[in-house]
Formats: C-alpha cells, structure tokens, sequence
C-alpha cells in the first residue's frame, strides 16, 4: 500500500506536468501565429496601401482589447486567451514604413502553470515575427 501511494503520487505529478507543458506550449504557438498574422497584416499596410491605409512607422503597444487596428486583426488569433492578458508591440525597425523595410511584431502573456506548487510564479511567454514591408 505505501509502495502504491509513492509510485501513484509521482506518477500523477508526472502526467500533470506534461499536460501542463504541454499547455504552455500550446499557448505558445497560439501566440507565434497572432504574432505571424499581425506581422503580415502590418507588412501589406506600408506606406503605398493607398486603399488600406498605412501603418507605422511609430511604434504600436498594447493589449489584445485595444482599437488599435492591428489588435483588431491579431485578436481573432487568440483562441482561449483572455485579450486583455495579451501584451501586442510592432515596431519599423528601419524606421519607415517604405518597401523593403521591416516591422518587427512582439505578442507576450503570462504563462501561470495549473500545478503551482510545484512550477510557482508565472513564466513570460512571448513570440516575435518580423517581416519585410510588401505593399
């Protein structure tokens, strides 16, 4: 009996471990494809989108609830995510909003692990994609 009660304890402490990884990875690649969607989303809105109208080149920071157009457009990317946990950032990197130059879109949130007695805190996730301007 006590050998059963220590081998299920580690047991169970070892699957729930995984589906909890399993989960910030999951939510990590949510993230990487909101950060993709915005950064082409930002990409065809440079400064000859006559019809779309431009974007950049000053910098853009916030969450996934704000107005901001390219919130409105990476907010449909985060399934199972509350918007207003989710930090978005672009930023020209060559200073302009020209062909051929680049934005940089950061989105972030706060991974807190369901099994917090063993993993405490919270851990940053974050994913970046950068993309050259096209239109």
């Amino acid at each position: 009996m006590v050998e059963f009660a220590i081998v299920v304890l580690v047991f169970a402490t070892l699957v729930l471990g995984m589906l909890d990884l399993g989960y910030g990875v999951f939510q990590y690649h949510i993230m990487a494809e909101a950060a993709r969607q915005g950064a082409r989303q930002a990409i065809v809105h440079g400064s000859l989108a006559d019809r779309l109208g431009p974007w950049g080149p000053a910098s853009y920071s916030g969450n996934g609830n704000d107005t901001h157009p390219l919130a409105q457009d990476i907010r449909p990317f985060l399934v199972g995510m509350d918007p207003d946990e989710v930090t978005i950032e672009a930023i020209w990197l060559d200073g302009g909003n020209g062909l051929d130059e680049r934005v940089q879109v950061t989105v972030g949130k706060p991974f807190r692990p369901i099994m917090g007695f063993i993993f405490k805190g919270s851990y940053d996730l974050e994913a970046t994609s950068t993309m050259r301007i096209a239109h």
